[in-house]
Order: C-alpha cells, then structure tokens, then sequence
C-alpha cells in the first residue's frame, strides 16, 4: 500500500511539474475585462508576466509569458479588439503553448463549457478545432510539426444575435 501511495504521489508531483498555467475559463474571462484589468489579473497571480508592450495598427498590445522556468512556455496576448459604431468593445485574447497536451485539455474544456464544436479538421501545419457559442468564437490550433499549439478566443456582440 505504500507503494502504491508513494507512487501516485510521484506521478501527481511530476504532472505538476508540467501544468497549464491558465484555464480555458480564465481566457474566456478575460475577454471581458478591459486591458488594465486583464493586465492585473494575469500579473497578480505571479504565474505571468508581461514580456512586451507594442503598438500594431494603433491598438496597444500585451504579450505575457509564464514565469515559471521549469514548465514550457506558454504566452498570452491582451490588446486586440474591435470597436463597433455603437461603442461596444468586443476583445481578443490569444494564448500560445509549447505543450500540445494543454490544448487538447482546452479542447475538453470548451466542450464541458457546452461550446458548439462547429469544424474539426487538419491542413499542412494544424489540426483544427473552431468552437462558438452566443459570447466567443474560439479557434484552436495544434501543430502537426512541432510541439505547439494556439488558442484564439474572439469576444462576440451578443446582444446582435
């Protein structure tokens, strides 16, 4: 029995080692706050820092990447949106990984968010999963090269649908 239990132990400590640093929930999430406010919540849990700031076509982007050494990179963009003519702002958030596993965890995550999976295919470089619901349409990526993958979260106007 203490085998066992020091075993599970091992596995749980070394699964750790190798964690997703943000939910698929935490993403969606962020899509609904605003830049300072995304830029806190991710900074605050001392999980990410923001690795650069640059301007792209006049919009004001934030790129984050995990500050734990010993997981594989993973990066988060905050800044892009879309202004529509009634003043709604309606954000984007990308996170990027070095860990493919972490997408397929997102994959299992936006189904038991009861996202609508809407395509799943494979082209040259990614398989491809598109989700969508009334609030996101969300696409994921996962490279069929190397060990990589993308999440792109894009905040939608609900109150048109």
């Amino acid at each position: 029995m203490k085998r066992i239990s020091l075993l599970l132990l091992l596995l749980i400590t070394a699964a750790g080692g190798y964690a997703q640093s943000i939910s698929f929930y935490d993403l969606t999430n962020l899509t609904n706050l605003t830049d300072g406010e995304a830029h806190t919540y991710l900074t605050l849990g001392k999980v990410f820092k923001q690795q650069y700031v640059e301007e792209v076509g006049g919009k004001r982007l934030e790129r984050f990447t995990t500050i734990n050494n010993k997981v594989k990179p993973q990066n988060i963009t905050i800044g892009v949106k879309e202004i529509l003519s009634n003043g709604t702002v309606l954000h984007t958030v990308t996170y990027e990984t070095f860990d493919p596993q972490h997408i397929v965890n997102m994959i299992g995550q936006a189904k038991r968010a009861k996202l609508i999976m809407k395509f799943q295919g494979v082209d040259a470089n990614n398989n491809i999963y598109l989700f969508d619901n009334d609030f996101y349409s969300v696409a994921m990526y996962i490279s069929v090269k190397d060990s990589r993958g993308l999440v792109k979260i894009n905040q939608k106007d609900f109150t048109s649908n």
